[in-house]
């Protein structure tokens, strides 16, 4: 039976073998939009980071404009972080 110690050594363990994929799909050339996104979101709810996780959803939608998907995973971000200093520019 797995002790509590373990099971965190585990996600502490998956969680960083995650970022490790993340960051090597995020430095593709082309900048690939949904890797950007999950990553984001990865540092968002995994890591707490929410200026790499703001950055990153900005770099989403900048590597794929018309993708209402991105455009909405930023804004339920925001929402859910009480972003009001920060807002992504409707040109």
């Amino acid at each position: 039976m797995p002790t509590q110690p373990r099971i965190l050594i585990d996600e502490l363990s998956f969680h960083h073998r995650a970022e490790h994929y993340f960051e090597r799909a995020v430095r593709a050339e082309p900048a690939d939009a949904e890797a950007l996104s999950r990553y984001a979101t990865f540092l968002w709810k995994a890591r707490n980071d929410i200026a790499g996780a703001e950055d990153t959803y900005q770099e989403a939608i900048a590597a794929d404009p018309g993708n209402a998907h991105h455009a909405a995973a930023y804004a339920h971000f925001l929402w859910n972080t009480g972003g009001e200093d920060t807002c992504y520019p409707l040109d």
